[in-house]
């Protein structure tokens, strides 16, 4: 059994948690002895296509075909620029609430769409080390990376 990939830390404070379809933010303060705590959730299509540019689109541009074909096709759904646009601009929504910039999804004209931000890091896990009653419900996990 080798590693899995949990999620992402975006920044300090961003964590995104595949398993449970959350991007959550978590701020604890050094000085005082407060929290402050904001959670966001994701449906398939968002989750997918948000995994999908974590994954392939923070070193290059991933074209519109591109997203159609894994995030649309590859499930059944039907694809269009209209749908990509809004689904876009939800993701965008849900990402300035927890304080990402807007432009966190980019789109370069004519090449695709980019992570426009330098603190994305992909955060794994050991298979062995996971409890055997967690098993079960990461083997559903995966079908969401592949």
């Amino acid at each position: 059994m080798g590693y899995r990939l949990y999620g992402f830390m975006i920044g300090d404070e961003i964590h995104f948690d595949i398993s449970n379809r959350r991007l959550y933010r978590l701020t604890g303060s050094h000085t005082d002895k407060s929290i402050a705590f904001a959670s966001i959730y994701f449906n398939e299509t968002m989750l997918r296509l948000f995994l999908f540019l974590l994954e392939n689109g923070r070193t290059k541009p991933v074209t519109k075909e591109e997203l159609f074909e894994k995030i649309w096709e590859a499930h059944n759904l039907s694809p269009s620029t209209q749908r990509l646009w809004q689904v876009l601009h939800n993701l965008n929504n849900k990402l300035s609430l927890l304080g990402l910039p807007d432009d966190f999804i980019r789109n370069i004209k004519g090449r695709g769409y980019i992570i426009n931000y330098p603190d994305v890091i992909p955060v794994y896990y050991r298979m062995s080390e996971l409890p055997a009653h967690s098993v079960k419900k990461e083997e559903k996990t995966d079908t969401l990376s592949e």
